[in-house]
């Protein structure tokens, strides 16, 4: 009977064990699927030619497409809006595996991100209108960079860092620590500096000061804005919250808004390309000013995202009409109330 009751009480470790491992969180399987993918890709950029890497990574993001059901149908339902179809349309489908694809492409290159001179970045990389850099930075207030998730913007930010002022970010930190803080090391060593996100705005405000640059990614869903203040925006004719930081923090500082993107070419080459400087004026009403700010952001955003939507990594639902946008989508990042982001 005591031996029956010791074999009990192992068998009902063994099933809590394996219930425990079966419930596990998404958020969990997405931190193990993103360990994971890393470990892959160091090892493939570490064995293989850049261009076999490339590929590789291609092919690595289309499994994902068909391994993360959840994004998956998430991507399809934001892509829907930008293409004016339905979320089971196979065009739409199409860029949703592109845009799996294309972000493989992207943490390949933050592989090697370590191992690239200058020299190789700069023969990389084409900016088009850098006179408004130029522009902006003449105003001696900093620049305020705003873009979307998309394409590749950790070499272009490493280019313009060496070219011109060095960038001041706050970060979502990602999990495992061990990753992030991996990235925070090499972006310092390229002039791109990451700060926790209660410490950055003091940080942001001193390199602006410094006539220095900062950047916003803006896309960050309607179900991971928490504590920030948002404003709502026309986007891809359908109304959605964006952060309302960008518009703030010029109001503060007087800094100018460059909207830009930079897209990876099938070569492995990055064209980036930036906009006009964007002055806001304190003239008018504080609230008409950053409403107004924003929505200008958010209308040129959308003309990039609209020309090249492949390019864009948009897993989070990003419009309250969206099916996803009634459940919490997990999220990697251990704050993810932060909107500024390398």
């Amino acid at each position: 009977m005591r031996q029956l009751t010791q074999g009990a009480r192992k068998y009902r470790k063994v099933c809590k064990l394996v219930l425990r491992v079966w419930n596990i969180s998404e958020v969990k399987k997405d931190v193990i699927v993103l360990y994971w993918l890393w470990r892959l890709g160091v090892f493939c950029v570490s064995h293989l030619p850049r261009e076999w890497s490339f590929r590789a990574a291609g092919w690595l993001g289309n499994t994902f497409y068909y391994l993360m059901p959840l994004r998956r149908r998430v991507a399809r339902e934001n892509f829907a809006h930008v293409l004016s179809k339905t979320p089971n349309d196979p065009e739409v489908g199409r860029v949703t595996r592109h845009a799996f694809q294309n972000f493989a492409r992207l943490l390949c290159d933050v592989m090697i991100y370590p191992s690239l001179s200058i020299q190789e970045i700069e023969r990389r990389i084409t900016i088009r209108h850098n006179e408004y850099i130029e522009q902006a930075l003449s105003y001696g207030k900093g620049v305020i960079f705003v873009s979307a998730h998309f394409g590749n913007m950790d070499l272009p930010s490493a280019f313009l860092a060496h070219r011109y002022a060095p960038f001041t970010l706050v970060a979502e930190t990602l999990r495992p620590k061990e990753l992030m803080d991996w990235l925070t090391r090499i972006r310092h060593a390229r002039g791109v500096y990451l700060y926790p996100y209660d410490s950055a705005p003091r940080k942001i405000i001193e390199a602006l000061k410094r006539n220095e640059m900062t950047a916003f990614l803006l896309d960050f869903g309607v179900t991971h804005h928490f504590d920030i203040t948002t404003v709502p925006v026309r986007f891809f004719n359908t109304e959605t919250d964006f952060p309302a930081g960008p518009a703030q923090l010029a109001l503060l500082t007087g800094a100018p808004i460059i909207v830009g993107y930079a897209r990876m070419l099938p070569n492995g080459c990055i064209e980036a390309e930036v906009t006009p400087p964007i002055l806001v004026s304190r003239a008018n009403n504080r609230h008409e000013v950053i409403q107004s700010t924003m929505q200008e952001i958010a209308r040129r955003m959308e003309q990039f995202i609209r020309a090249y939507p492949e390019q864009w990594y948009i897993f989070r639902p990003m419009w309250k009409s969206n099916r996803s946008a009634r459940r919490k989508i997990p999220s990697l990042s251990q704050h993810p109330h932060s909107t500024l982001e390398a």
